[in-house]
């Protein structure tokens, strides 16, 4: 499919979808104030149309209209973390709808652009015009000057194109308020699911979805049964690598989070510590995992030498590339389940990325109407396609397995039910504290969830928002 700018466009919102989101809506427009104009300029002084922190002042449909009327010429450097996020015609479509305005974009893949605008603002060079993040750094950015609220480019939008923004969920913003005012667009989010061998559940007699962890757990006795000598889970715990499979579950099992940190002393922290460390006891995780990154843990889901993987929907991509290995036929998906049979309940979380304006951004408008590209409806089927993540657009999502035939009704549900994946200013410290618990429980040394517990969380609670 080839992207087609349809920025202007009119979509029949469903009521349904537009009464959910009608609060939100109502929110963003009492937020509605300027923005700077193409040519950078500013409201005059004693201008009492108002303005945030970061734009200038200016009525929304005025600067708007400029900024769509104006013939200057305009450049705009875009920063993507990864290739599949960026529209798979590289802005070729937005270009010939504003030839005025020059899109260069490049992909920084080394998880370091917070850095390098650090570095960028230290040493007073001109940063990228919108850059691409994980969600949880956004706060990072927002303390340290270097990006901009954008709650008067959403006051246009909606006003512009309220077809279009109101198809937009509100978690897309939400995730992104800080102090009152939103600080970027998490327009795509990856979503962690189950993988699992077709054969091997066959053949165990186990039938997915899972209602509790007590089934999912009995599933991978059973498992290990009809196969002892292979690997029910396949997990990784190479230092460095971080503890997705932990953090996820945990959220499921209803584990509160104070920011980055987990509450391990409580009722539903205890309850997964001992749910995984019963698992390494039981041969059901495989002991050589410390030494295991993202690629040996997929290699043995592969390999068939494991039969579940929890991982994010966008490795579907590498298993279909994968010869002899089909999906449906040797592999298909399901849901962590978020109960257990004791009344603990938890939530399934997404990992988004965030799109963000830099602070010195001197075409805000131009940049606003970037943001509308990358969430058109088209555009974003189209990266989706190419490889992103589910988007955040209920039309879109509409029409989402017609593009990723796996992304089945079950595991929509289930996206549009999770919750944001915990994270804080610390995320990094955090994560380094629970891959050494993590560790500990893979190779078998932990045998008691409480003495782990007590032994991490005095390093974790300073940790915790203003701790």
């Amino acid at each position: 499919m080839r992207a087609r700018a349809m920025i202007g466009s009119r979509i029949q919102l469903p009521r349904r979808v537009r009464a959910l989101i009608l609060i939100a809506v109502f929110a963003m427009l009492a937020a509605a104030c300027g923005v700077q104009a193409g040519g950078g300029e500013t409201a005059e002084e004693g201008d009492d149309t108002g303005g945030t922190e970061g734009g200038g002042g200016g009525g929304a449909s005025e600067q708007l209209a400029s900024c769509l009327e104006s013939d200057e010429p305009v450049e705009l450097l875009v920063w993507g973390s990864r290739d599949y996020y960026l529209p798979p015609d590289r802005f070729e479509a937005f270009q010939e709808q504003y030839p005025h305005i020059t899109i260069n974009w490049d992909v920084q893949a080394n998880d370091d652009i917070l850095q390098q605008m650090q570095r960028m603002r230290q040493a007073g060079q001109k940063m990228p015009d919108i850059v691409h993040d994980d969600t949880f750094l956004v706060a990072d950015y927002q303390e340290a000057d270097l990006i901009r609220p954008i709650d008067d480019l959403m006051a246009q939008w909606q006003e512009e194109v309220p077809e279009q923004y109101d198809a937009i969920m509100p978690i897309t913003w939400e995730e992104n308020q800080i102090d009152g005012q939103t600080w970027g667009m998490a327009i795509m989010a990856n979503f962690d699911i189950v993988y699992y061998n077709t054969p091997w559940f066959e053949e165990a007699g186990v039938s997915p979805p899972f209602e509790t962890f007590e089934d999912l757990y009995q599933a991978m006795v059973d498992m290990k049964a009809a196969r002892p000598g292979s690997i029910p889970l396949t997990v990784q715990a190479l230092e460095g690598e971080g503890v997705t499979t932990f953090k996820t579950t945990a959220s499921a099992a209803g584990v509160e989070f104070d920011g980055a940190v987990p509450d391990l002393t409580s009722e539903e922290g205890q309850y997964i510590i001992d749910f995984y460390i019963r698992a390494a006891a039981d041969e059901l995780l495989p002991p050589e995992a410390i030494t295991w990154g993202e690629s040996e843990a997929r290699g043995a889901f592969i390999r068939g030498d494991a039969g579940m993987i929890l991982d994010g929907i966008t490795v579907a991509g590498d298993f279909n590339q994968v010869g002899d290995f089909n999906f449906e036929e040797d592999w298909a998906t399901t849901l962590l389940p978020t109960q257990t049979e004791s009344g603990l309940s938890g939530n399934r979380i997404t990992s988004a990325r965030t799109w963000m304006l830099a602070s010195d951004v001197e075409h805000p408008c131009e940049a606003g109407l970037v943001l509308r590209y990358i969430a058109d409806e088209q555009v974003l089927l189209d990266t989706l396609e190419g490889g992103a993540v589910p988007m955040r657009h209920t039309q879109a999502l509409e029409q989402a397995q017609d593009v990723l035939p796996l992304f089945t009704d079950e595991l929509q549900e289930g996206f549009l039910e999770a919750d944001t994946v915990p994270a804080g200013p610390n995320s990094g410290e955090v994560e380094n504290i629970l891959e050494q618990m993590w560790g500990e429980i893979v190779t078998g040394q932990a045998t008691d969830a409480q003495a782990l517990a007590e032994k991490y969380q005095p390093q974790l609670d300073p940790l915790r928002p203003g701790g």
